[in-house]
């Protein structure tokens, strides 16, 4: 069963995907097939930080820098309305051992439709 459209879901940001100098970000950010991600309905984003960096970080080459989040339904809305190559995405739940927010995207995800999807993010920095 496919995670709600009501719902957010994150996406970490790390420093192998993100010029921090310029505010650029990778295409590959969502390039692909399979892209991980963290519903927020089940862990909030305080919590997701920590979340993320037991799961994504790998220092001193890739730290976790940012979360990007987007609404589900804006994401599908996004793929369905891709003029090069409408694509019907979804998010699926994919719970692992200690990480019950995972989920997927599990679509082949075109470079145009990820520069797409990354326009539509919204890029958030840690509170601390």
């Amino acid at each position: 069963m496919s995670v709600s459209g009501t719902e957010d879901i994150a996406r970490a940001i790390c420093s192998d995907k993100w010029d921090a100098e310029t505010g650029i970000l990778s295409a590959s950010l969502f390039k692909g097939a399979e892209t991980s991600v963290s519903r927020l309905s089940i862990t909030p984003l305080e919590d997701t930080w920590t979340v993320f960096r037991k799961n994504v970080e790998k220092p001193p080459e890739r730290l976790l820098d940012r979360i990007g989040i987007i609404n589900v339904q804006s994401l599908m809305d996004i793929g369905s309305n891709f003029e090069a190559n409408p694509t019907r995405l979804s998010v699926e739940p994919d719970p692992l051992d200690g990480y019950p927010s995972h989920a997927i995207i599990p679509q082949k995800i075109s470079r145009g439709l990820a520069n797409k999807i990354l326009k539509s993010l919204d890029i958030r920095e840690e509170v601390k």
